[in-house]
Protein backbone atom coordinates (compact mmCIF):
# COMPACT_ATOMS: atom_id res chain seq x y z
CA UNK A 1 0.00 0.00 0.00
CA UNK A 2 1.28 3.23 -1.21
CA UNK A 3 1.76 6.04 1.66
CA UNK A 4 -1.18 8.13 0.63
CA UNK A 5 -3.61 5.25 1.10
CA UNK A 6 -2.76 6.07 4.61
CA UNK A 7 -2.72 9.55 4.59
CA UNK A 8 -6.16 9.46 3.54
CA UNK A 9 -7.43 6.72 5.89
CA UNK A 10 -6.08 9.49 9.10
CA UNK A 11 -7.81 12.24 7.58
CA UNK A 12 -11.00 10.26 7.27
CA UNK A 13 -10.50 9.24 10.59
CA UNK A 14 -10.11 12.92 11.63
CA UNK A 15 -13.41 13.50 9.68
CA UNK A 16 -15.12 10.91 11.83
CA UNK A 17 -13.53 11.99 15.09
CA UNK A 18 -15.16 15.94 14.19
CA UNK A 19 -18.57 14.02 13.52
CA UNK A 20 -18.37 12.19 16.83
CA UNK A 21 -16.92 15.31 18.74
CA UNK A 22 -19.69 17.66 17.17
CA UNK A 23 -22.43 15.42 18.18
CA UNK A 24 -24.65 15.59 21.61
CA UNK A 25 -23.55 12.28 23.20
CA UNK A 26 -20.08 11.13 23.69
CA UNK A 27 -20.76 7.22 24.01
CA UNK A 28 -19.49 4.11 21.29
CA UNK A 29 -23.08 4.28 19.77
CA UNK A 30 -22.58 7.48 18.32
CA UNK A 31 -18.89 6.73 17.48
CA UNK A 32 -20.34 3.80 15.72
CA UNK A 33 -23.05 5.90 14.16
CA UNK A 34 -19.68 8.45 13.24
CA UNK A 35 -17.79 5.95 11.85
CA UNK A 36 -20.52 4.41 9.88
CA UNK A 37 -21.21 7.96 8.34
CA UNK A 38 -18.08 7.98 6.55
CA UNK A 39 -17.84 4.17 5.67
CA UNK A 40 -21.27 4.33 4.15
CA UNK A 41 -20.43 7.46 2.02
CA UNK A 42 -16.88 5.41 0.39
CA UNK A 43 -18.95 2.22 0.42
CA UNK A 44 -21.31 4.08 -2.17
CA UNK A 45 -18.91 5.70 -4.20
CA UNK A 46 -16.97 2.65 -4.49
CA UNK A 47 -20.16 0.50 -5.62
CA UNK A 48 -20.69 3.35 -8.07
CA UNK A 49 -16.93 3.38 -9.55
CA UNK A 50 -17.16 -0.51 -9.69
CA UNK A 51 -20.16 -0.81 -12.07
CA UNK A 52 -18.92 2.22 -13.95
CA UNK A 53 -15.78 0.67 -14.45
CA UNK A 54 -17.00 -2.76 -15.03
CA UNK A 55 -18.58 -1.59 -18.20
CA UNK A 56 -21.95 -2.41 -17.60
CA UNK A 57 -23.07 1.68 -18.54
CA UNK A 58 -21.21 1.80 -21.52
CA UNK A 59 -23.84 -0.02 -23.74
CA UNK A 60 -26.45 2.30 -22.31
CA UNK A 61 -24.32 5.36 -23.01
CA UNK A 62 -23.47 4.21 -26.20
CA UNK A 63 -27.00 4.05 -27.18
CA UNK A 64 -27.94 6.98 -25.78
CA UNK A 65 -25.47 8.98 -27.90
CA UNK A 66 -25.89 7.82 -30.70
CA UNK A 67 -29.78 8.25 -30.72
CA UNK A 68 -28.98 11.75 -29.66
CA UNK A 69 -26.41 11.96 -32.61
CA UNK A 70 -28.84 10.89 -34.81
CA UNK A 71 -31.55 13.18 -33.55
CA UNK A 72 -29.09 16.28 -33.04
CA UNK A 73 -27.49 16.12 -36.35
CA UNK A 74 -24.07 14.64 -34.98
CA UNK A 75 -23.57 16.48 -31.61
CA UNK A 76 -22.38 13.99 -30.12
CA UNK A 77 -19.35 11.51 -30.67
CA UNK A 78 -18.78 8.27 -28.72
CA UNK A 79 -15.53 8.79 -29.84
CA UNK A 80 -14.86 12.30 -28.77
CA UNK A 81 -15.45 11.76 -24.57
CA UNK A 82 -14.98 7.49 -24.30
CA UNK A 83 -16.59 4.99 -23.05
CA UNK A 84 -17.45 5.82 -19.14
CA UNK A 85 -15.51 2.73 -17.70
CA UNK A 86 -12.49 4.68 -19.46
CA UNK A 87 -13.45 7.56 -16.90
CA UNK A 88 -12.33 5.76 -14.02
CA UNK A 89 -8.75 5.52 -12.99
CA UNK A 90 -7.62 2.57 -11.56
CA UNK A 91 -5.46 4.18 -9.00
CA UNK A 92 -8.35 6.38 -7.60
CA UNK A 93 -10.52 3.25 -7.23
CA UNK A 94 -7.86 1.49 -5.61
CA UNK A 95 -7.62 4.61 -3.15
CA UNK A 96 -11.01 4.55 -2.64
CA UNK A 97 -11.73 0.81 -1.98
CA UNK A 98 -8.98 0.92 0.39
CA UNK A 99 -11.04 4.05 2.44
CA UNK A 100 -14.17 2.01 2.05
CA UNK A 101 -12.64 -1.63 2.96
CA UNK A 102 -10.82 0.10 6.12
CA UNK A 103 -13.59 1.76 7.58
CA UNK A 104 -16.14 -1.47 7.40
CA UNK A 105 -13.31 -3.35 9.02
CA UNK A 106 -13.03 -0.94 12.01
CA UNK A 107 -17.23 -0.35 12.04
CA UNK A 108 -17.21 -4.28 12.35
CA UNK A 109 -14.79 -4.26 15.08
CA UNK A 110 -16.70 -1.30 16.86
CA UNK A 111 -19.99 -3.03 16.25
CA UNK A 112 -18.39 -6.44 17.82
CA UNK A 113 -17.46 -4.78 21.12
CA UNK A 114 -20.91 -2.80 21.53
CA UNK A 115 -22.26 -5.92 21.21
CA UNK A 116 -20.07 -8.39 23.53
CA UNK A 117 -20.09 -5.61 26.30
Amino acid sequence: MGKLHWILLVINLLITLTVFLTGDAKDLLHLINAVFYVAFFYFVVTLILVVIKGRVLDVFIYTFRKFGKIRRGGLYDFGETGAPSEWVNRSFLSYIRFQALVLIGILLILLAIYYLI
